[in-house]
This record gives structure tokens, C-alpha cells and sequence, in this order.
């Protein structure tokens, strides 16, 4: 699995609510490559997002998650992993479901896209976060 790039929670909300284009211009040129690489989507940030929606907005995310023949994958939360990632979470109130973003990002060398870079940067190096805010 060649998972490049990352979306936490923010990025999911943004694009869910249509509040900003840079989410789906990310999707659009990971879909125009190689046709090999895929957009993590962490389970626990899915689930914040989720939780955060309106039942329309959370019609678009769950496409965005699910779509058989799109390019993202939900990166699920396994075993141990879960206290690591509740740590990262703890350490960055107001921020849920940034934890499982960063752990992923960190765990699969890719760029976590985000709107909340300043947290990510305390985790991440700057190469690594998309820093989506304007």
C-alpha cells in the first residue's frame, strides 16, 4: 500500500463541508498519477469528522471514504497502536482525532494535509504537514 498523503480530521471537515477546494485539488492529483498512490484516511480522524457533520456533509465524507474506485483508504486503529495514538490526542486539546493522523503520517513516511499544522509541526518535521490554512 503507497499511501502518500494523509488527511486528519480538519482536512475531512473542510472537504465534507465544501469550505475549501484545497482538500479535493490534493484527491484530483493523487487520482491524475501513477494510478499506485492512496490518501490515508485514519479511522479515528474519519470518526471525529463523522461526529462533527451534518447529515448531508457526512454523505460526502463517507464517498470520500468509501468510494471503491477512489484513491483513498481508511487506515484502521490497531492493537497497541491505540494508546499511542491517545497519547498524541491528549497532548493536542482541540484537536480530536489529530493523534491517529499524526501516528499515520510518522508510521507510513507520508505528508499529513491539515489545517491544524501547528500541532503537526510539534510531532511532525515541517517537511511532513501540508499546512492547508491560508
Amino acid at each position: 500500500m503507497n499511501v502518500r498523503l494523509v488527511l486528519d480530521a480538519s482536512a475531512l471537515l473542510a472537504y465534507s463541508r465544501l469550505t475549501s477546494m484545497a482538500v479535493g485539488e490534493l484527491i484530483g492529483i493523487v487520482e491524475e498519477e501513477d494510478g499506485e498512490s492512496l490518501i490515508g484516511v485514519p479511522a479515528a480522524s474519519f470518526l471525529a469528522a463523522h461526529r462533527a457533520l451534518d447529515p448531508d456533509d457526512r454523505d460526502r465524507l463517507v464517498d470520500l471514504a468509501t468510494s471503491s474506485d477512489g484513491v483513498t483508504v481508511v487506515l484502521p486503529l490497531l492493537g497497541t497502536d491505540a494508546v499511542e495514538v491517545a497519547e498524541l490526542d491528549a497532548h493536542e486539546p482541540g484537536t480530536e482525532g489529530i493523534g491517529h493522523a499524526i501516528f499515520e503520517a510518522n508510521r507510513l513516511s507520508a505528508t499529513l494535509a491539515t489545517y491544524q499544522g501547528e500541532a503537526a509541526r510539534r510531532w511532525l518535521a515541517d517537511y511532513e504537514v501540508l499546512d492547508l490554512s491560508p
